[in-house]
């Protein structure tokens, strides 16, 4: 008997056990902070929604702005979801942060069975403490502490339905073989994703070299499956454009979208200490250069590629609408970190490959960047995770003034919950209380025999 065979399976058996037994502790330790900081309700954007509600409870679903251009986004498959969650918790908006819950594990489940998420690369083992390491690291960023401040805001289940769809499309793009009815459901999840937040449409790029760079097939058999994933960057390319072209959006120069961007993917793991994002970024980006040199032909890296691929293009996009009106460092804003964490997934994921392949001599070297990034990363999730616990008190002091002023509702807060327009904000409040949502529904509980 080959000992040392029955050896390493006994490892890897001990290391899936613990793997699973973080993923599962980490996604508790999510679903608890949600619910105990959920924003308790409908604030800013989610104010939005109620109109879309409205129209949905008597029939006039198609003259509400279901189908319109909201920021930028089409949410229309998100807004799906919200008109069910909130029918059904009546307003209560623990139901949204549930949902979005739920996706964010069918995100890191689908990663889970990414090919080297548990193994390394061409038969080869890293030592024990640089698996453990990288092991913990996969399942940090799959669901990483950085999410709660999408994952508290019931409006966000936009971002967790369109990670959904990213995982979806990047794990059957990457699988063997290439099957049109695979094709055919990865674009149906890519038009979920894009149709609920516009950021999706990285996907279809990222699609198309996925496509491209698989091996074992010859170019001209990879070309029409190609092809839908090509009509629909022109599609969106063409409403980009068609956005972006009017009188008065003024373009931002090429290298403030640059920073915007490397701002944006470094502030994933670096909020706390927003000088050293960029500079991050551009490590992981030129480690990235010699790893997939190494890495082109292995199949199991094509899926992590994907993933730091669409990040990387979703941060350019986002420069692209939003550093003119807002300036660089608008792309430290909190809720990014749930984009910006996939580049940081993918990017160690391709670590963990690379580092298997390389002599001790490199790879002692790449382990010293792969440490930083997890400090970096760690000491970010408890800052974020603080972050979350102030706007969730904050929040809650907001709905009990609103609760105990309206309708005489201090001007400056209607302005603060609803982007300065306190005339538009003080009708959505007339709505939520004629509805009996929160944080009407305590009164109607109080009135109650």
């Amino acid at each position: 008997m080959d000992t040392n065979h029955v050896g390493s399976d006994v490892i890897g058996l001990a290391q899936v056990k613990i793997r699973a037994v973080l993923f599962a502790l980490l996604a508790a330790a999510l679903l608890l902070m949600t619910l105990a900081w959920q924003i308790p309700m409908m604030l800013w954007d989610h104010l939005d929604l109620l109109p879309i509600y409205r129209g949905w409870l008597d029939g006039s679903l198609s003259g509400t702005g279901f189908w319109d251009i909201h920021g930028g986004h089409i949410h229309t498959s998100a807004y799906a979801v919200l008109l069910a969650t909130t029918w059904l918790a009546n307003g209560q908006v623990w139901l949204d942060g549930v949902v979005s819950w739920a996706l964010l594990l069918v995100f890191a489940a689908l990663v889970a069975r990414f090919p080297g998420a548990t193994d390394c690369a061409a038969g080869q083992r890293l030592p024990r403490a640089q698996q453990g390491l990288f092991m913990a690291a996969i399942v940090l960023m799959s669901l990483y502490p950085g999410h709660l401040a999408n994952l508290q805001w019931g409006w966000q289940v936009a971002v967790f339905l369109c990670l959904a769809g990213v995982a979806t499309v990047i794990w059957l793009l990457t699988r063997q073989p290439l099957h049109w009815r695979i094709n055919l459901v990865a674009l149906a999840a890519a038009l979920v994703a894009i149709t609920s937040f516009a950021t999706g449409i990285a996907l279809a790029p990222t699609a198309l070299l996925l496509i491209l760079l698989r091996a074992g097939a010859p170019l001209r058999q990879r070309l029409l499956p190609a092809l839908p994933w090509l009509a629909l960057l022109a599609v969106a390319g063409w409403q980009a454009l068609a956005i972006t072209g009017r009188a008065d959006i003024v373009p931002a120069s090429p290298m403030a979208v640059l920073v915007y961007a490397l701002n944006m993917i470094g502030g994933g793991i670096s909020r706390f200490a927003t000088d050293a994002a960029p500079w991050l970024t551009l490590l992981a980006l030129a480690l990235m250069v010699p790893a997939w040199c190494r890495l082109r032909r292995l199949s199991q890296a094509l899926p992590w590629l994907g993933l730091a691929v669409f990040a990387v293009l979703a941060a350019l996009a986002i420069a692209g609408g939003r550093t003119a009106t807002y300036g660089t460092d608008h792309a430290f804003v909190t809720r990014y970190a749930s984009f910006a964490s996939v580049f940081w997934l993918g990017w160690l994921g391709l670590m963990r490959l690379w580092c298997a392949q390389l002599a001790p001599q490199g790879r002692r070297a790449v382990m010293v960047a792969v440490t930083v990034v997890v400090v970096f990363a760690s000491v970010n999730a408890l800052h974020l995770i603080s972050k979350a616990s102030r706007l969730s008190a904050r929040t809650e002091i907001v709905a009990a003034t609103i609760r105990d002023q309206f309708p005489a509702v201090d001007p400056t807060l209607l302005a603060e919950i609803y982007f300065q327009q306190p005339e538009v904000a003080l009708a959505r409040l007339r709505m939520l209380q004629q509805l009996g949502f929160p944080p009407f529904d305590e009164q109607d509980r109080q009135s109650s025999p």
